[in-house]
Parts: structure tokens; sequence; C-alpha cells
């Protein structure tokens, strides 16, 4: 994580130019208007015009000309502290710098909302010169002297994040988010993949999938949805009975992309009998350009040929299977049956046997009927009545934490290939 360069000159042109024997000066409070004595007045003007020529050396012995006055008013130790700050970052001298800023803060010249500029540009300096503590520091000052601007937080975030204490930097992070929503504004990308990083540094595992879900819901990358179905498949309890169901949400996003996932989904889309599933994912790998490469492009051929032919049989069997799943006690056949028809892209079909399946029961994993349905009728273009039935999965096999997915991937536009 990153600042960008502070901009040339940034602090002079936030301090203001001199004149000789008052300097503009920052509006004081209850005070009246102040003005520099001429010995002191003098050499910081001629400092500001050598700053302006990048004389910067000769500035800085002005200014020391200056600070050998004795008996200086608040304001005057304020100009002489505040343009060595100028001088001194322009030389990049940031530590320097923010002695000088902290020297000027000290006057107490400022008025609350100038002093909180500072404040918020002392965490910027502090953050440039790798000073981390310094900008967490500055930026707590900023924040409690009310400061309202998000930078100084996101600052305070990065460093957290490199001088490792990810818990703060979670914590600078979620509150970042909040406020961004609050404001209707976007939250950056990095600022969502910070988090998700702390958590996973943190050994948060709830946390971190719930941070890739949202940087997911955000931002549907591909990159972004790999990470999150990857972190899924390592959920503690994740059913193996729901590795398909896992490779069918990689299909939908875009996710599938070596030769070893396309093989391994057809081939358990094979074992569960489901033909022509196994089919298109097959197709869906030659389409991407991914298969038919190397030295298993055989292998992959007699794959794609056993799923085209087994599809081609299996079709013959499903007025056979809907009479006996219509014949059945319970729903079991019925819940195959629409999966079977779902292989086909026969949505309305499949959405019938699978409301068949609940309505009679009996199921061993009823939740999975669910899911099933839920997606079906999305795909059958009946968007409503899919999501209702996703919202209704509450599995804790990693069935409820599908069909959530479902749900992002109808918000996202997210495309399957049927």
């Amino acid at each position: 994580m990153k600042a960008g360069p502070l901009p040339v000159l940034a602090l002079a042109a936030l301090l203001g130019g001199a004149a000789a024997a008052a300097l503009p000066r920052p509006a004081l409070a209850a005070e009246a208007e102040q003005a520099a004595r001429p010995q002191i007045g003098r050499p910081v003007e001629a400092a500001q015009q050598l700053l302006k020529q990048r004389r910067l050396k000769e500035a800085l012995a002005k200014l020391a000309e200056a600070e050998a006055v004795r008996g200086k008013t608040p304001y005057e130790s304020y100009v002489i502290a505040a343009t060595r700050a100028a001088v001194l970052q322009a030389s990049g001298d940031y530590p320097g710098t923010i002695k000088a800023l902290e020297a000027a803060l000290a006057t107490g010249v400022l008025p609350p909302a100038e002093a909180q500029s500072r404040l918020a540009l002392l965490a910027e300096l502090s953050y440039a010169a790798k000073d981390y503590a310094g900008t967490v520091a500055y930026g707590r000052r900023y924040y409690a002297a009310g400061g309202a601007d998000a930078a100084p937080r996101r600052l305070m975030a990065q460093a957290d994040y490199l001088r490792g204490d990810f818990a703060a930097a979670a914590d600078a992070c979620r509150a970042l988010l909040a406020a961004d929503d609050r404001a209707g504004k976007p939250t950056g990308e990095a600022v969502l993949q910070m988090l998700a990083d702390s958590e996973y540094r943190q050994q948060h595992g709830a946390a971190y999938r719930a941070a890739l879900t949202e940087l997911a819901a955000r931002y549907p990358t591909t990159a972004n949805w790999r990470q999150l179905l990857a972190a899924v498949r390592q959920q503690p309890g994740f059913a193996d009975r729901l590795a398909l169901d896992l490779d069918r949400l990689m299909a939908a996003t875009g996710t599938l992309a070596t030769q070893a996932q396309y093989m391994e989904a057809a081939e358990l889309a094979l074992q569960a009998g489901l033909a022509s599933e196994a089919k298109a994912l097959l197709e869906q790998g030659y389409a991407a350009g991914v298969l038919s490469r190397g030295g298993d492009a055989a292998r992959q051929q007699r794959l794609l040929a056993l799923a085209t032919r087994q599809a081609a049989e299996d079709l013959k069997d499903l007025p056979q299977r809907a009479k006996e799943a219509e014949a059945a006690h319970d729903g079991r056949l019925a819940a195959e049956l629409g999966e079977a028809y779902a292989g086909y892209g026969r949505w309305d079909e499949a959405i019938a046997a699978l409301r068949q399946a609940l309505r009679k029961g009996g199921l061993a994993h009823p939740d999975d009927a669910k899911l099933h349905l839920g997606i079906a009728l999305v795909k059958a273009g009946r968007t409503g009545e899919g999501e209702a039935m996703l919202r209704s999965v509450a599995g804790g096999d990693g069935t409820g934490t599908l069909a959530q997915l479902w749900l992002l991937v109808v918000k996202t536009g997210a495309q399957a290939p049927r």
C-alpha cells in the first residue's frame, strides 16, 4: 500500500507568502491581528523568496537569523516555523518538516479548522517518511480535533497494515467502509483487499470470507471471485458432496481457468450421472481455449466423446425416470430428475421436478434441492422467485454459503454457460 507523492511545494502553497513587516497570516481566533516585527519579518520574507528560487540552504540561514531574535511572540514563532517547514519539505526532509510543523502548531496561533488541516498534512508527511506510528498518531489527533476527511484514515489503515498491526488495519478499513457507505461514496478496491488480507493474516476465517464476499460484491472481477471461491472451498465444514456445486459457481463467474479444473468438474458431473452437464463444461473449456492443449489433449477428447455419447443415451431415459419419480413415495428420484433436466438446460421441467421433490420430502439434504431449485428459477428467467428460494437456504454445511453466492452472481450480473 503506497501513498502518492506529495505535490511540489505543497506546504509553501498551504502556508502562504510573506510581506516585509507583516506576513499573510492565519485568521486568529479571538485575537487582534498580529504582525511580525521587521527584524523577523525581513529575514522570513527573504527566506520565502529564496525558497521560490530553490536556494534552500540560504533560506534556512535567513530563518536562523529570525530565530535568533529574542522575545518572539507566538505569531512570530509561527511564521518562522511554518516557513521552515515549507523549506524543509521542498528539500525532501520529511522528518524535519514534521518537527517544524509541530512547532508551528505548538504556538497555538492556528484556529481549529486550520490546525486540523495541518494535522492531516502531518499524517501524510509521516507516511511519506515511513513513520507509520506517527501516521496513526497524527490521524487520531486529526479525528479527535473533529476532522471528517477520509484521507487520514486511509493512511492510518495503510500504516497499521505496513507495521503489522492487522487488527487495527482491519478496524480502520471497516470504519472507512462505513463512512463511505453513509456518504454514498464507493470504497476503493484496495481498501477492501487490505481488509481481507488483514483478516487472513489474523487467521480470522469467517471475517476473511466476509471481506472477500464484500470485495466480490463491489468489484466482481474474475480475480476477486477466484479468491473468494478458493476460500469457500477451504471453509470448515464445507461438505465434499458440494464440490460440483462449487465448480458450477466457478463456471458461472468465469473462474474455471485450468485444464485440471475443467476436467475435475466434468468428471464430477459424470460421476453424478449428469453427462449433459459434463459435456457442457468440457465444451466451455474448449471454447475458452483451455482444453485441447498439451500432452493431455487426447484424454480430454476421449472424455468429451464419452460425455457426448452418455448424454444422448440419458436423454432417452428421461420420460421413464419422470414416471418413476411420480410414482415414488418420497422425493429422492424427483430431485435427481430435476438435476438431470437442468443438465440439459430444460429449466421449466427441472423446476417442476425439484418442487415435486421438496413437496414429497424424504430427502437426505433438502437444502440441496432448494439450492438447485433457486438456480433453476434464475436460469429460467424467474429471478424474483429464484432469489426468494435461494434466500431460504440456510444449511450450515456449505449450501447456505453457496446460495448467498448465487444471489451475488445474480446481483453482479455474472452469467453461467447455459
